[in-house]
């Protein structure tokens, strides 16, 4: 069971690492309804291709942490460092699902933009799900 979720969430980390580095590059695949805005239609937030780059290259790191929980670097770094990194991700996870109280998560209170709605259906249950997933491996990981 922990080699599926540790592949689950190594290859959707790097489909979101990929993702992001291709929208610093220019890209525009998949990128409608990606970003919050406000009521009138503004952008809440409008990261930078340098900001967008870093989150690509954390979620790539994210990706190096979950495999790394079965094994794949114990030459490098102890495991119960592993463990805590991964429970962190957990974390990280649990808040973006929660949300900042006003655009994004299951707390937002502008709920009927298009990002919003993109939001509750899949963002919201894709950070549950990589959350949920994050804390379970660590405590199914056998091993040192």
């Amino acid at each position: 069971m922990t080699y599926v979720l540790v592949a689950i969430n190594t290859l959707t980390f790097l489909f979101l690492s990929f993702l992001h580095i291709y929208w610093a590059f220019g890209g525009t695949w998949a990128k409608k309804n990606t970003l919050p805005v406000k009521p009138n239609g503004a952008l809440a937030l409008n990261p930078s291709r340098f900001g967008t780059l870093i989150v690509g290259l954390g979620l790539f790191i994210f990706a190096f942490i979950t495999l790394a929980n079965i094994g794949f670097a114990d030459q490098l770094i102890e495991r119960k460092y592993i463990h805590v990194a991964t429970y962190l991700i957990a974390g990280i996870f649990c808040l973006r699902a929660i949300g900042d109280f006003k655009y994004v998560g299951l707390m937002k209170s502008v709920k009927g933009t298009d990002f919003a709605k993109e939001d509750n259906r899949y963002y919201v249950p894709l950070c549950l799900m990589l959350s949920i997933f994050s804390l379970s491996i660590p405590l199914l990981t056998c091993g040192p």
